[in-house]
């Protein structure tokens, strides 16, 4: 059994992260922190779908009570401010943000803006994504929790990448997200008439979440991976559909392209790699902690394309934090993360 605590518990990701904690098996006490509140709040003024099945309430500071593990579900600066201090009364940290995703500093400064104010805590993480560092995030202290596109990127080209099949050096990327990728807090961009019924790219040649999939990619590949990356706003709440283009390296059948991402993914619980000919879609991740992907062949040009659809808020953030928290506790993988999706 664990006590955990999570800063940053009234946003989307947090709150989110509270709900499947709320329900795990292992864990028997849970802190809410976000300093959002000025006194105790009920976490259900946040989420109210939990109203009368919880008692638990987010407060604005945090107590000196113990943890075995905590969770930041923060904007970027706040773990490289805070974490080293649970780190010294050994508490493993899981960090949401951008703060420890990179391993190069000056990478870090170029796409974030910012100096990094605690560079061990950067070289310390482990990025955690299980389905490529399981064993590395068993051990770490601290978890570099992926970016929602980053994952749905990462995990539709790891096989095509570690088989040397495709151009490293041509790679595309076009993603679609739900509304709430981008947090909640209000603003124009995410206004009801300015959302609904619309469609639109944005950060077309500059989002932060590029350099930790080329990171990751990279070490795969053993050599430099690059990557266009372009993201899109969806009107729907929740959910990343991303397509990604890759030329081949050789002429390959679908069929034997297929049977290596089923290889790949065999032992990994969360990731599906749907049948042939059926194609991913958002209501079938919506809820869940799945990522599906979508093998197909673009014969007449040489090319793959893998289909990517996973929920934003679960096994992009809060979902996937549970699994990484799995591992380094020691707990079965699965545990608390093997609802179904919503579907309707």
């Amino acid at each position: 059994m664990a006590h955990v605590k999570i800063i940053g518990a009234a946003g989307y990701a947090g709150n989110e992260l509270a709900r499947l904690l709320i329900s795990h098996p292992r864990i028997e006490s849970l802190r809410l922190i976000d300093k959002q509140v000025e006194e105790a709040t009920s976490v259900w003024k946040f989420r109210p779908s939990l109203r009368g099945i919880t008692d638990q309430q987010v407060v604005p500071d945090d107590d000196d009570s113990a943890a075995d593990a905590v969770f930041f579900a923060t904007p970027d600066g706040v773990a490289m401010r805070l974490a080293r201090k649970y780190l010294e009364r050994g508490m493993r940290v899981i960090d949401f943000s951008g703060d420890t995703r990179l391993r190069d500093p000056e990478t870090h400064r170029t796409w974030y803006g910012i100096e990094h104010q605690d560079p061990a805590l950067q070289q310390e993480a482990v990025y955690g994504l299980p389905e490529l560092h399981r064993d590395r995030i068993r051990e770490s202290r601290v978890i570099a929790n992926p970016g929602c596109y980053a994952t749905s990127v990462t995990l539709a080209l790891s096989p095509a990448i570690r088989n040397n099949m495709v151009d490293t050096g041509m790679l595309i990327a076009d993603c679609k997200s739900g509304l709430s990728g981008a947090g909640n807090h209000p603003s124009p961009a995410m206004h009801f008439p300015e959302r609904f019924g619309n469609f639109n790219a944005y950060k077309i040649t500059g989002h932060k979440h590029v350099p930790e999939i080329e990171q990751e990619l990279s070490l795969l590949h053993g050599g430099e991976v690059r990557l266009s990356f372009v993201p899109h706003l969806l009107p729907v709440g929740r959910g990343i559909l991303s397509t990604l283009y890759a030329p081949l390296r050789e002429s390959r059948s679908v069929e034997e392209i297929q049977s290596v991402y089923e290889e790949a993914y065999a032992s990994h619980p969360f990731v599906r790699v749907l049948p042939q000919g059926e194609e991913c879609n958002l209501k079938s991740v919506q809820g869940s902690n799945f990522c599906d992907l979508s093998v197909h062949v673009d014969d007449r040009l040489g090319r793959l394309i893998i289909t990517s659809a996973l929920d934003n808020l679960i096994k992009g953030a809060a979902g996937q934090a549970v699994q990484n928290m799995n591992l380094v506790l020691d707990f079965d993988e699965t545990d608390g993360l093997m609802q179904a999706g919503l579907w309707l």
